[in-house]
């Protein structure tokens, strides 16, 4: 019997699978158990497949959280940041207001505001005085980038120990950003712009030169910014004299500027200064031996400043020329003013000395009817004086602006316009001379009417014939009238522009708007002292016009130069030998008319003095060969004063100046004070005008006759 063919895949004769009970057999095999098996693998492989994109979503949106809340808080960091500005600029950023007065001598007379001092780079400074900051603030300054890690990490750890607030960890680079351009609160934000700027000033400067413009910028207390200005003002000495016991005391004060400053705490200060001098033994700057010697000095604080006094109307007018002058200005400014303090002084006091008991009435608190208002005119009336004097550059050597700065600020030298009555006749018969009049011309003092205008001496009498000469020294209106009609109004009044006089209208557009009138002869418009003292001055130079100036120089406290007064030449106004003429004349006036009063013993002087109507301005301006001077004297409410004239108040003020001013100079002559001797035949036409104007008197004058004997001189 043949046997079964196996199928093609070894299967029984129906190929249905491998045979029963062989190694292939499946029959027993749990397909439930295999497809669930199966099934949870294949799940398993798909949530680990999904945890893992779970994962990465999940860190993904972590760092973009992070990422987010960075930027956020980046920009949180950085708002308002402030814009580093050039090198130049740092200098000058943000400074404190202040001005910085010196006089002539390089001297300091006042300051305003903040005080920055000089300006000191740290290598001209004695080493001890640098390092006492190094030693306190930053010991590690010169290897830092801007901010001290290990600084900070030290500080904080010392806080800790400490239980409170012991030890900084800002480095002088972030002091330096703080005092340039944050504000003072103590936040997290402000810290953080703080660190930033820090690296971009330490990017942008060298180490040299953060630490100059620290030491020249940080805040030191009693408004001194820099250790120049801090030396200056607690000890009188600029930074590169100070001692080592002055320059730790100075380092201890960035600390608590106000709270440590030796003019308000001398113990505190002390106790910090020895806290610095153990930080600078520590980092070997100065030995046990230097430390202790320091520690024993004494310490002699300067004398604290004195009040701006009457030196305030110099400062005004200061501040404003230089404004003027070269515009916008720097916020710290130092300015070199012509001022001698010495001869400042000297006016301050014989100004007030001058005014007598009139000028030393004080305004009772009653006098004012509501907080600002006005004085009673009855009840509050206070003499007031002003002086000015030029020399011959036309530099403001002394400027008193009123009897008191601290009762009043305005300036009288200066702004205020007062009728400078007969002191304008200068100008009269300055253009009489140049339109070709002659000093002993003769002229008739006797009733005169122009143009409607009818003017009176000041005694209501006449003399008759009389020189110009005589009749300027004397101060005759009748004749200043006659003279100033017959050589032309607007002639005078353009001398005296020329002179620099330019309250008065000056052109022919001001004219129109306000004609000249007759009375400008006897000085009835309105002009300041100043001007009238810089037009005198042009007699003083042989007729050269110089304009005066009170501010040679502007600076800030770098040194950079805001202006300088540029080399001037005086302008020729005025012919030499009219000059000389015009000296002839108003040194009469001194010898034998009405200013006798500023004689100064056998020096030349020459000058003219003046009297409003009812006596509301007393003048007297005078030269010698080296200065000029100009006085007024007056109520400010243009009330009437008691018979105060030109040749009174105003002259003896002006000689007691001008006596201090000139002692330890050398008389020096004036060209044509001294006349060259009349000749015979003029000396017999004298004699006869001389007896003419005597019988013209008697008949004029019934009864007030005067001796008149120089009239014809």
């Amino acid at each position: 019997m043949t046997e079964p063919t196996p199928g093609p895949h070894g299967a029984g004769p129906e190929g249905n699978g491998p045979q029963a009970g062989g190694p292939g057999d499946v029959r027993g095999l749990d397909w439930a158990r295999l497809r669930a098996s199966t099934a949870a693998s294949y799940m398993e492989r798909i949530l680990a497949e999904r945890s893992r994109t779970s994962f990465l979503w999940a860190g993904g949106a972590g760092l973009l959280v992070v990422l987010v809340a960075f930027i956020g808080f980046w920009a949180w960091a950085i708002k308002d940041l402030p814009r580093m500005p050039d090198s130049a600029s740092l200098w000058v950023l943000n400074r404190q207001p202040g001005v910085t007065f010196i006089d002539a001598e390089g001297r300091t007379i006042g300051i305003r505001g903040a005080f920055y001092g000089r300006s000191v780079a740290y290598k001209e400074l004695p080493p001890h005085v640098w390092q006492s900051f190094i030693a306190i603030e930053d010991r590690r300054f010169f290897e830092h980038r801007g901010v001290d890690r290990q600084g900070m990490v030290r500080a904080m750890l010392a806080n800790l120990s400490a239980g409170g607030t012991v030890q900084g960890g800002s480095t002088i680079t972030q002091q330096l950003v703080k005092n340039l351009f944050l504000k003072p609160e103590r936040t997290i934000q402000r810290k953080l712009q703080e660190m930033i700027l820090a690296g971009r000033i330490e990017s942008r400067l060298t180490k040299d030169e953060i630490l100059d413009l620290y030491l020249n910028r940080v805040d030191l207390g009693s408004q001194a910014f820099g250790v120049d200005a801090a030396g200056r003002r607690y000890f009188g000495k600029a930074a590169a004299q100070l001692s080592l016991a002055e320059a730790a005391m100075i380092a201890g004060l960035p600390k608590a500027p106000t709270d440590l400053s030796p003019t308000r705490n001398l113990a505190r200060a002390k106790a910090r200064q020895l806290v610095v001098l153990e930080a600078m033994q520590d980092a070997g700057f100065i030995t046990a031996a230097q430390r202790a010697e320091a520690a024993e000095a004494p310490i002699v604080l300067a004398s604290r400043p004195p009040g701006e006094g009457e030196l305030g109307y110099i400062f005004d007018m200061a501040v404003d020329e230089a404004r003027k002058r070269s515009g916008e200005l720097s916020p710290d400014l130092v300015l070199r003013l012509t001022v001698d303090v010495a001869l400042q002084d000297a006016a301050v006091q014989t100004v007030r000395s001058g005014l007598g008991p009139l000028g030393r009435v004080r305004c009772p608190a009653s006098a004012a009817t509501k907080p600002g208002a006005r004085p009673k005119r009855t009840t509050c009336r206070k003499l007031q004086g002003a002086l000015v004097m030029v020399d011959h550059r036309g530099g403001i050597r002394a400027l008193v602006g009123g009897s008191s700065y601290e009762e009043s600020k305005f300036n009288r030298a200066v702004q205020a316009k007062r009728q400078p009555g007969s002191s304008f006749k200068t100008f009269v018969y300055a253009a009489a001379v140049e339109q070709g009049l002659d000093p002993d011309t003769i002229r008739y003092d006797e009733p005169v009417t122009i143009q409607g205008w009818k003017p009176q001496n000041y005694d209501e009498s006449y003399t008759g014939a009389v020189t110009l000469r005589s009749a300027f020294a004397l101060s005759l209106n009748t004749v200043a009238a006659e003279v100033a009609d017959e050589v032309g109004i607007n002639r005078v009044a353009d001398l005296a522009c020329r002179f620099g006089v330019q309250s008065i209208p000056c052109t022919d557009e001001a004219r129109r708007k306000t004609p000249i009138p007759p009375s400008i002869a006897l000085g009835s418009m309105e002009v300041t002292l100043l001007e009238m003292t810089q037009a005198f001055s042009t007699f003083m130079r042989e007729g050269q016009r110089l304009d005066a100036f009170l501010v040679e120089s502007a600076e800030n406290s770098k040194g950079d130069a805001l202006y300088r007064r540029p080399v001037v030449s005086p302008l020729q106004i005025y012919d030499p030998e009219y000059t000389h003429t015009m000296n002839g004349m108003l040194g009469r006036v001194v010898q034998t008319g009405t200013g006798t009063h500023a004689r100064l013993g056998d020096r030349d002087v020459a000058g003219k003095t003046g009297t409003s109507q009812d006596w509301r301005d007393a003048w007297f301006i005078g030269y010698t060969a080296d200065y000029t001077t100009g006085v007024w004297v007056g109520y400010d409410d243009f009330s009437p004063m008691p018979r105060i004239t030109g040749g009174g108040a105003p002259a003896d003020i002006w000689m007691n100046f001008m006596r201090v001013a000139e002692r330890d100079l050398e008389p020096q002559p004036i060209p044509g004070v001294n006349p060259p001797p009349v000749s015979r035949a003029r000396q017999e036409m004298s004699s006869f005008y001389r007896s003419l104007a005597e019988a013209f008197g008697k008949i004029i004058n019934p009864g007030r006759e005067k001796d008149r004997s120089d009239l014809l001189q």
